[in-house]
C-alpha cells in the first residue's frame, strides 16, 4: 500500500525539461522472465493505475498514475537505479517514486515527486526495447503452454482441484471459462520448492472473489500463464505468484499480485507486491538462423576453339605444299 507518503523526507517536484541522458545501462537480464524479471509491473502498452507497486515499473506506452507509489520496498539507491521506465508520456497525479530515477521517452505532463534528494529525478530517453521484450516473452508463454502435463486438473464442488506429482516441476492446464466460473482453487501433492506453471486457456477470463490455496508451496515459484487471453478482469483476487499475460488488457481491481505482472495494458486499483519470481522454468529453444542452401555451380557453356589467323594461314600453306608434292609424284 501507499505508505508514509507525507514523510519527513524531502519531495522533489520535477516536470518537463528535466535531465536528458544517454548511454543508459539496461537492467540485468534474468534467466526466467527476461528483462521483466527486474520489475514488479511490466506493460507493453498503456498503464492507468492507482494504489502502489512495491518494486520497479516499466510501461511501453503512456503511463497515468493517481495516488500511486513506486518502489517503496527497495533499498534507496540515491539516484543510481531506475525505478520507473515509460516509453510514452507520463502523467503523475499525486504519489511518489522511492529511492531512484524515472526515465521517460515522451512528455512529462505533471510534477513528479521523489524522496531521494538531491540525486533522483526524471531523465529523458528510451531505456527498454519493448517490442523485443514483447516478442521474447510471448515466445516464452507459447513454449510453456506446450510443455507436457503429467498432473491432474479436476473441476468439482464449485472449484478447481489441482494434483501434482513432481518435486521439481508441475505443469497444469486450466480452462479459462472454468477459472471464471469457479470460486476457489486448491493445489495438492506438490513439493514446497517445486516450480508450478498454471497454463490458463481462453481469450477472456473474469475472476471475482476467488479463493486460492497453494498447499504450502512457495509463491515465488508459481507462474500464471495466460497464453491466449486478450482480456483479463479481476476483482477481490490475489495472484499468489507471477502473471504472464503478454496479449491481455488487464483490468485489475481490489486485489494484489504477489510477484511480477506482464501484460499488454493495465488499468485499475490493484496493488503489486515485490515478490520476485524465483522458479526454474525450462528454457525455450533459441531460434536458429536460417541455413542458406548452397548455390548450384554454374556450368560454363562449351565453346569451340576458333583458330588464330596465323594458324589458318599455316594450315593453308601446308595444304598447298602437300598438293604440290602429290602432283610432282604423278
Amino acid at each position: 500500500m501507499l505508505k508514509n507518503l507525507k514523510s519527513t523526507l524531502t519531495l522533489i517536484p520535477l516536470s518537463l525539461g528535466t535531465l536528458a541522458i544517454t548511454g543508459f545501462i539496461q537492467p540485468a537480464m534474468a534467466v526466467n522472465l527476461g528483462i521483466a524479471q527486474d520489475y514488479n509491473v511490466f506493460v507493453f502498452g498503456d498503464m492507468n493505475q492507482s494504489s502502489d507497486s512495491e518494486g520497479r515499473v516499466a510501461v511501453g506506452g503512456n503511463a497515468t498514475f493517481t495516488n500511486f507509489g513506486i518502489a517503496d520496498r527497495l533499498t534507496n539507491s540515491n539516484g543510481t537505479d531506475t525505478r520507473l521506465v515509460v516509453g510514452g508520456n507520463l502523467t503523475y497525479n499525486n504519489g511518489q517514486i522511492f529511492g531512484g530515477n524515472a526515465v521517460v521517452g515522451g512528455t512529462v505532463k505533471t510534477p513528479v515527486y521523489f524522496n531521494c534528494s538531491p540525486n533522483c529525478g526524471v531523465k529523458s530517453g528510451q531505456l527498454i526495447d519493448f517490442n523485443a521484450a514483447r516478442q521474447e516473452l510471448t515466445n516464452l508463454s507459447q513454449y510453456l503452454v506446450g510443455l507436457t502435463s503429467t498432473t491432474t486438473t479436476e473441476y468439482k464442488w464449485g472449484g478447481i482441484i489441482l494434483t501434482g506429482n513432481n518435486s521439481d516441476l508441475n505443469v497444469f492446464t486450466i480452462d479459462g471459462s472454468k477459472f471464471s466460473s469457479s470460486s476457489y482453487l486448491n493445489l495438492n501433492g506438490v513439493g514446497s520448492n517445486s516450480t508450478v506453471i498454471l497454463n490458463i486457456l481462453g481469450s477472456s477470463v473474469d475472476i471475482k472473489y476467488f479463493g486460492l490455496n497453494l498447499g504450502g508451496i512457495n509463491k515465488q515459484n508459481v507462474l500464471f500463464n495466460f497464453v491466449d487471453a486478450t482480456q483479463i478482469s479481476t476483482t477481490g483476487f490475489s495472484f499468489q505468484g507471477s502473471v504472464l499475460a503478454t496479449k491481455a488488457n488487464v483490468n485489475f481491481s481490489n486485489g494484489n499480485v504477489e510477484g511480477t505482472l506482464v501484460a499488454s495494458s493495465l488499468s485499475g486499483t490493484g496493488e503489486f507486491h515485490n515478490v520476485p519470481f524465483t522458479g526454474n522454468l525450462p528454457s525455450p529453444p533459441k531460434p536458429q538462423p536460417p541455413t542458406e542452401e548452397p548455390e548450384p555451380p554454374v556450368e560454363e557453356p562449351e565453346t569451340t576453339a576458333v583458330p588464330e589467323p596465323s594458324m589458318v594461314f599455316g594450315l593453308f600453306f601446308l595444304g598447298t605444299i602437300a598438293r604440290f608434292f602429290r602432283r610432282s609424284r604423278v
